[in-house]
């Protein structure tokens, strides 16, 4: 092993003097909430609250099949589903009160500010922009930046929070603290002092998140407006070749605005060209002579500082995997890729190792979302090819053990390669009826013992009903994670994250995250120090 896979290997054993016993070791809920984390692997719609998506129904007249909580709880997003193609119902719902940059906005800040009261000091929030455009009228660029504004606003309160945790008296004096934000962030901090129990502190490391764009293997028409008018503009062509092609607008709209690396000031961007890479920029009016006004040196100088850097760090492909594979998006990904833009991609989570293979191969994935099929070798060659056909081709004649070395030689590229996977141990548990209810049986226990690169996260706050908290209490019970292996996994997520920094700068908070997590460890008693604190490459 490389000195970087012994870092990252869950099972390393710094933990030999802890031998695992019978009874599962038992962390505290106060230290699961307390330690730095990171979720690489959460969906804007699939996690926004249940009260939002009823209040923007009302908003905009979208019927639902309940206005009541809990009634709409039970209808759509039940405890289990049958499948993945059942979990996935609801989602339609809630993209449909999506489309407006109020709605994104308030809902991005709101899953954010709820996965930083639990913990969570970076998170990756994937969302597929098309799903909410509107031609002409709301375009990719404006879906971006408006989930921007919301995940910027909730950085930058929870970083207040943590300033506010270190002070012993937060009643609001009468400077610096006359706006309603600020009010609203003290008074949150007063309660949770209060309640004596959240991870805010003012010497952890600070919050930061990225940006995922996600295509769709497969989409109709009725998905969205912006679905409607692609399909319509390629009537008559292969289906497979218009969802690569919808794959291709995604990343050279998400390319162009990473080249522009700010988004326009809502009241600027509809009369300027605000994007410009001119000396000068000017106004969409003429003026009496006809020609384009050009704004002052002054105004774009102020133009500038309204503005703010845009953290989109990859580009993933979601939905239903058997009979629409990777390989339709291969010119998109071909692009992201000579756009040193990282990729993720949900892979064998309703397919065979095969999905993941392919996601490798053909679109250049650097980590892998859910991956649970990884060492289904008896399934290989079961799943269904392009347009519903069955994929019996390399595959087909295949033996049991040249399947088994196929699983054996994928592993160990995953492994050696450190190609992350993303964990989601309760959405798996709704889709995933051979687990049995009981994870267990999860693939995930393996993937730690065979020393690959894993990290548990979300997937979908509320059609999952999780935070992070809970999905480190379920992988500790279920796979009885020592300190050691528990420190670790959590240590991949901000080690195998796309952060958006130089990446002198994401390893000097990654070292801030060390520090700051095995200063948690010796308060609880857990753990040897100083072992393999703050090696990083």
């Amino acid at each position: 092993k490389s000195a970087d896979a012994e870092r990252d290997s869950s099972n390393v054993s710094e933990d030999t003097d802890e031998a695992k016993t019978s009874k599962p070791f038992q962390y505290p809920l106060s230290f699961l909430l307390r330690i730095p984390k990171a979720d690489l692997h959460m969906h804007l719609d699939g996690s926004i609250r249940i009260p939002t998506l009823i209040d923007l129904a009302k908003q905009q007249n979208v019927s639902l099949p309940s206005y009541d909580p809990e009634e709409l709880k039970q209808i759509v997003f039940p405890a289990q589903y049958e499948s993945l193609k059942e979990y996935l119902i609801g989602f339609g719902y809630i993209t449909s009160v999506l489309k407006t940059p109020e709605a994104l906005e308030r809902v991005a800040y709101e899953v954010a500010i709820d996965a930083y009261d639990v913990g969570v000091r970076y998170l990756e929030m994937r969302f597929a922009p098309q799903l909410h455009a509107i031609p002409c009228k709301f375009t990719i660029e404006d879906v971006i930046c408006s989930v921007n504004r919301g995940l910027e606003r909730a950085a930058k309160e929870a970083d207040q929070l943590d300033r506010l945790s270190g002070e012993t008296d937060i009643i609001p004096n009468n400077e610096g603290s006359n706006n309603d934000s600020s009010l609203a962030t003290i008074e949150k901090m007063r309660k949770l002092s209060e309640e004596g129990m959240h991870p805010y502190n003012p010497g952890a490391p600070p919050h930061h998140y990225g940006i995922i764009a996600c295509a769709m293997r497969f989409f109709l028409p009725v998905f969205s407006p912006y679905y409607e008018f692609f399909c319509e503009v390629h009537k008559g062509e292969d289906p497979h070749r218009v969802f690569g092609l919808a794959s291709v607008a995604l990343v050279t709209a998400v390319n162009n605005l990473r080249q522009k690396g700010r988004c326009c000031d809502e009241y600027e961007s509809e009369k300027s060209d605000c994007f410009s890479g001119s000396s000068s920029q000017v106004y969409g009016e003429k003026g009496d002579n006809g020609e384009k006004i050009t704004l002052s040196a002054a105004r774009m100088e102020w133009q500038q500082d309204c503005d703010y850097i845009l953290p989109i760090v990859a580009v993933d492909v979601a939905g239903a995997e058997s009979g629409y594979p990777a390989s339709d998006h291969k010119e998109a990904f071909d692009l992201a890729h000579q756009s040193f833009l990282n990729k993720t991609v949900h892979a064998g989570e309703a397919y065979g190792p095969e999905s993941i293979f392919s996601a490798i191969t053909d679109l250049h994935a650097e980590r892998i979302g859910h991956g649970c099929n990884l060492f289904r070798w008896d399934i290989i060659g079961e799943g269904e090819g392009r347009g519903g056909r069955d994929k019996r081709n390399k595959e087909k004649g295949m033996s049991d053990h040249q399947k088994q070395a196929y699983v054996e030689n994928l592993t160990r590229y995953l492994g050696t390669m450190r190609t992350c996977i993303e964990v989601c141990l309760s959405s798996n548990l709704q889709t995933m009826p051979e687990l049995e209810g009981d994870l267990r049986n999860h693939p995930a226990l393996k993937m730690i013992e065979e020393g690959l690169a894993v990290t548990f996260c979300t997937d979908n706050a509320l059609v999952s009903h999780t935070n992070m908290v809970r999905e480190l209490t379920l992988a500790a019970e279920a796979f009885d994670l020592r300190p050691g292996q528990m420190r670790n996994i959590v240590y991949n997520g901000f080690k195998r994250s796309f952060m958006a920094k130089r990446y002198r700068a994401k390893r000097d908070y990654n070292r801030d995250v060390i520090s700051y997590y095995r200063r948690i460890e010796k308060e609880f008693g857990f753990g040897r120090t100083g072992s393999d604190g703050g090696n990083f490459r």
